[in-house]
């Protein structure tokens, strides 16, 4: 069980906490308390004894021991390839010639002349001569006789219309001109068959090789003797008083007088190098540590909590 109880016992609290019917066995006050003093509950550590008892440190067991098998070497031979038919080829033979080839025939090439062009006005009739009538009569600007007679139309013969134009004529027809174009050769090697080829059958014997072969003469061994086991002596923790839970004696936090004991107390355990936070008189996480660790160096009871015992031990 790891939890501990601090209780402050003023003089108006004394009593009834005394007298609580309510309170469980594992956490009933102490006795001897006066008003103003403060306890913490705290877990005291079991003791124990050292003794020296015997023990089997290597148990019985049986040792191996191997031999290697034993070989015998000898040659044998081997058949690593078949015998089998061969077949050998004699090329052809060839002479070479030259030879000329046409590769390209005589043939003629025509080169074309266009025509010459040229231009010249020509008068072209754009409207034939024709017969018309016309209003009036000819010679004469009378259009009507009188009021009773009708209007007066003439048949009046009108000229051709003409246009003068720009025509392209021919000057010189197109020609077409002739030319030879020599055949183009070229030589060739050709080769001609001398000798045809043939072909030549041959036996091919079958291959061996010797090699070297290992052949067991005797397997490997085994050889097992028995290890008596082995024993020695260690040293046994044996409990001497149990774990239990006392009531120490502590400083009350609660009054002036106990903010100056717990700031002379961070002062003593920083001075031992174990404290380095605030002088504040409050007893804090990194106090309550200091104080373990200072506990447990000189084997206090306390587990972080400033008891009367520890503030003895700082000189204070």
């Amino acid at each position: 069980m790891n939890r501990i109880a601090i209780w402050s016992l003023s003089a108006s609290l004394l009593v009834p906490a005394l007298a609580s019917a309510q309170q469980p066995l594992d956490l009933q006050m102490p006795a001897q308390a006066k008003p103003g003093q403060c306890y913490a509950r705290v877990l005291v550590a079991a003791t124990y004894r050292t003794e020296t008892v015997p023990v089997i440190i290597r148990d019985a067991h049986e040792s191996v021991q191997v031999s290697e098998p034993v070989f015998k070497t000898e040659v044998k031979r081997f058949q690593v390839s078949d015998a089998y038919k061969n077949y050998a080829v004699t090329p052809p033979t060839f002479r070479t010639e030259q030879q000329k080839i046409v590769v390209r025939p005589a043939h003629e090439r025509l080169r074309a002349s266009p025509a010459v062009i040229g231009t010249r006005p020509v008068t072209v009739v754009i409207r034939e001569p024709r017969l018309v009538w016309r209003p009036g009569s000819k010679g004469s600007e009378v259009r009507r006789i009188d009021a009773a007679t009708g209007e007066v139309f003439c048949l009046v013969e009108e000229p051709a219309k003409t246009a003068v134009i720009q025509r392209e004529v021919q000057i010189t027809p197109a020609q077409v001109s002739r030319e030879s174009v020599r055949a183009i050769e070229e030589t060739i090697e050709r080769r001609i068959l001398v000798t045809p080829p043939s072909v030549r059958e041959e036996y091919v014997k079958a291959d061996t090789r010797d090699i070297r072969v290992q052949t067991l003469v005797e397997p490997a061994r085994e050889v097992r003797t028995k290890v008596e086991p082995r024993t020695g002596t260690m040293q046994r923790q044996i409990e001497v008083t149990p774990e239990r839970y006392e009531w120490v004696p502590v400083v009350c936090v609660d009054t002036a007088e106990g903010k100056h004991s717990i700031q002379a107390v961070q002062r003593a355990l920083a001075a031992r190098k174990l404290y380095n936070g605030p002088i504040d008189g409050l007893i804090g996480s990194k106090t309550k540590q200091a104080l373990a660790a200072f506990q447990q160096a000189n084997g206090l009871p306390g587990q972080g909590n400033l008891t009367v015992a520890t503030a003895r031990a700082l000189g204070l």
